[in-house]
């Protein structure tokens, strides 16, 4: 039976199919081992990030600057625009206008 086999498959043939497979293997296994460190390092910078931030609020807690209140009382740039009910109830005359014009020097 050894005989038959070895007839109809060539040894030297399945060896090379098998040393090729292993080259591969080796390959794939070299480039996941890569993409996991390069994940790795991303998500351990991110955690840096968040632990700088972590160290910068507890600088300025140190020296009483407290940020997060100050920032829900800060004007925002939506804040700041006029909307359109504003503009209508608060029109300015021609001639307003066209004294603010000549007191800039515009003609």
């Amino acid at each position: 039976t050894m005989q038959a086999v070895n007839k109809k498959m060539d040894p030297q043939k399945t060896l090379q199919t098998m040393q090729n497979f292993q080259k591969e293997n080796m390959k794939m296994e070299m480039t996941e081992e890569m993409i996991n460190d390069t994940l790795d390092d991303i998500f351990d910078a991110s955690d840096e990030e968040e632990e700088s931030q972590d160290i910068v609020n507890q600088v300025l807690d140190e020296i009483g600057i407290e940020i997060s209140g100050k920032m829900a009382k800060a004007p925002s740039a939506a804040r700041g625009l006029p909307s359109a009910s504003a503009s209508t109830a608060a029109t300015i005359s021609d001639e307003e206008i066209e004294r603010q014009l000549k007191a800039l020097g515009v003609d």
